[in-house]
């Protein structure tokens, strides 16, 4: 009897233990698989572009570009961060730039390490070198969630990466050429085609473009500006429309030849609005450093 207590005992030892064994084993597995996952995404980011793209972006068709993006990140992402990475161009940014200045990116040095203080988060580490001689040093984190899809990427350093092969052209302190051609292409197919700025108060990282539903879908364009410092100035076009400002407290101003309303205060959200032929437009937003006087230099830029 006293050996049959032993042997179930035993039993009972061996199987915990076997079961532990293999918890740990599928914890571990799952975490590999999301590290290198997570590795692929930083390596597709920030390496390139490569030959495909390349020729995708020499096409200048937006709806390719985004299907690029969407079958080799999809898989990594959850449904509504890959919606976010498109629309904020969080994917596509540094292809863009450097193809933008024929130059490519390699990966030199990366280290991706689980976190010590977030559950789901990878510390990383990358040394992006250019083509063109330059390196930067990029750092972030990226989360997951239980099913090891990517989150949220955030990154502490990417200034560096922007300067290494950014040809923006400063005109004057705080305001730089912006190359509008891109916007015109993709807005070709749209029922109108409003004027674009050729100036900007920042570096121009990405664009987002959305156009009015129902009864507006023919008549409202929205564009969202971003920089790299995640500030953001907000376009709005209407056709044959109006943009009420009665709830505002504005003063006239002289846009060129037309005449606007400018309204809030340096350092606030600032507004302007005007009409040129049968578009008025609305330039919107909270940009550190940004006057009055160079909100109008933007607005008159418009070709």
């Amino acid at each position: 009897m006293i050996k049959k207590i032993i042997f179930i005992a035993i039993t009972i030892f061996i199987t915990a233990g076997c079961t532990s064994t293999q918890s740990s084993g599928e914890d571990t597995k799952k975490e590999n698989t999301t590290k290198d996952d997570v590795t692929k995404v930083l390596e597709q980011m920030f390496s390139g572009p490569d030959e495909e793209l390349t020729q995708l972006y020499e096409k200048d068709n937006y709806e390719e570009i985004i299907n690029y993006y969407m079958t080799q990140f999809e898989p990594y992402f959850t449904e509504e961060y890959m919606d976010h990475a498109v629309k904020t161009n969080l994917l596509n940014s540094f292809h863009q730039k450097a193809y933008g200045n024929d130059v490519n990116m390699d990966i030199g040095n990366m280290s991706i390490e689980q976190s010590e203080d977030t559950k789901n988060a990878y510390d990383f580490e990358i040394q992006v070198d250019v083509s063109n001689g330059q390196s930067a040093d990029v750092s972030g984190r990226v989360n997951t969630n239980e099913e090891g899809k990517i989150t949220q990427i955030r990154y502490i350093d990417i200034k560096s990466l922007s300067n290494a092969f950014d040809t923006a052209v400063e005109i004057e302190e705080g305001l730089f050429e912006y190359d509008r051609s891109r916007l015109v292409s993709r807005t070709g197919d749209e029922a109108y085609q409003p004027k674009y700025p050729t100036v900007m108060p920042f570096e121009v990282d990405g664009v987002e473009i959305e156009p009015g539903i129902m009864e507006q879908k023919d008549t409202l364009l929205t564009f969202i500006f971003h920089s790299e410092t995640n500030e953001t100035l907000e376009l709005k076009t209407i056709k044959d429309g109006e943009i009420s400002y009665q709830d505002l407290e504005t003063e006239e101003v002289s846009i060129g030849d037309q005449t606007g309303q400018y309204a809030g205060n340096e350092g606030e959200t600032q507004r302007l609005i005007w009409k040129h032929g049968s578009i008025t437009y609305e330039l919107k937003g909270n940009v550190e450093d940004l006057s009055k006087d160079d909100l109008l230099t933007v607005a008159e830029s418009f070709e």
